[in-house]
């Protein structure tokens, strides 16, 4: 097996342990938590929130991490982490235990964000860019529908079979992560940091960042609310929220890899411009057409939003050349991720405030849209 496709399958693993089930996960419980009593609405929007805020201070403390760790090591450390987080989130302790665990998930989340992509562009061919991009972030996809599988079919055991369930799902993904980390060759320049790049702040450096961080805010409203809006908003079973979330997992595996794809034969530049235009239109339409097919273009389209972060890596990777990758990628992450934490608290308090899930999803939308036009002619050493 080729060492790109190795590290490309170790890099899903990872993507599908930190942010699938350190993330995205949670969605389907949320109807769950707040119907058991477990928590209430506005406890189950802050433990999504803190959740993001974690993955802020992952991606702030990655640089200071590296220095003490090689790339490899640091991303089996996430790893065994995560999996901790996950099965202490299996007892029924309350909001704050909860609160504290999936905002430690959201830490490492955020280092493997940064450095798993990094390996896997430093040794992906160029022609091999967009698939090997897209294969890791197909890890965030089976995830999602493996969750949307399991925590309807469990979750009527009870809360606590269905956090047992993802655990053991999660330790099955730390393996395979770890086969495959053992693969990659260390960084050019010791861990201690001192030939490590710096971010150079271009004009196409900010706009990179201002995409992402629209990105980030656009995908605030399903990855807390979408069941909840099909459950609770729309009145719909749980049964049907899981089948959506399984669309959404859907979207992620094969859209994952056909965005991938498709930036291989077209270009990451038009890619990029796509995958936003057809994120912001599957936010929205929901709550401005509720209709059935709506909501499942919605489910798929939105499920497969990481392409997104498959093009834009590989985005940044022909901008900047993979020596220069991981300062502008933490750059990303960290400035998305205070977009995404401050969208995650305000959007939870307008639906307390409102009680409606229709302006958090137009909002949702309007940033993806903004996204768009931000990275419409974006080219590779211009603006």
């Amino acid at each position: 097996m080729p060492t790109w496709l190795r590290l490309s399958i170790g890099g899903a693993a990872t993507l599908f342990v930190g942010m699938g089930l350190g993330r995205f996960s949670y969605t389907p419980l949320i109807p769950a938590l707040i119907e058991d009593g477990g928590l209430s609405a506005a406890e189950a929007g802050s433990v999504a929130a803190f959740n993001l805020a974690g993955f802020l201070i992952g991606a702030l403390a990655a640089p200071w991490l590296r220095r003490r760790m090689e790339e490899a090591a640091l991303l089996r450390a996430c790893l065994w982490i995560t999996l901790a987080c996950l099965f202490a989130s299996i007892a029924p302790a309350g909001a704050v235990w909860l609160i504290f665990w999936r905002g430690v998930a959201g830490v490492a989340m955020g280092v493997m964000m940064v450095y798993a992509l990094a390996v896997v562009t430093r040794h992906a061919p160029p022609d091999r860019l967009g698939a090997a991009t897209g294969i890791v972030f197909t890890g965030v996809g089976i995830a999602i529908l493996a969750s949307g599988v399991l925590v309807p079919l469990l979750v009527q055991r009870g809360l606590v079979m269905a956090w047992t369930g993802l655990a053991l799902f999660g330790a099955a993904g730390v393996a395979a992560a770890l086969w495959g980390w053992r693969a990659a060759t260390p960084a050019g320049g010791p861990p201690n940091g001192r030939s490590q790049s710096r971010f150079r702040p271009t004009p196409a450096a900010f706009r990179l960042i201002a995409a992402q961080s629209m990105f980030g805010i656009g995908l605030v409203p399903h990855s807390i609310y979408w069941v909840d809006y099909l459950v609770r908003g729309l009145g719909e079973s749980i049964g049907i929220g899981g089948f959506h979330w399984v669309l959404f997992g859907l979207g992620a595996i094969t859209g994952t890899f056909l965005w991938g794809r498709l930036a291989d034969w077209i270009g990451h530049r038009a890619g990029l411009v796509l995958v936003l235009a057809s994120l912001a239109a599957g936010v929205a339409l929901p709550v401005i057409l509720p209709f059935a097919w709506v909501l499942v273009f919605s489910s798929l389209v939105v499920g497969a939003q990481p392409g997104f972060s498959a093009i834009v890596s590989g985005r940044v990777h022909q901008i900047v050349g993979p020596e220069e990758m991981p300062p502008l990628w933490r750059a990303m992450a960290l400035v998305g991720g205070v977009a995404q934490v401050v969208a995650g608290y305000s959007l939870v308090a307008l639906f307390e405030i409102t009680g409606s899930h229709v302006p958090i999803f137009l909002i949702g939308g309007a940033a993806m849209a903004v996204g768009a036009v931000v990275v419409v002619d974006l080219k590779r050493g211009g603006p």
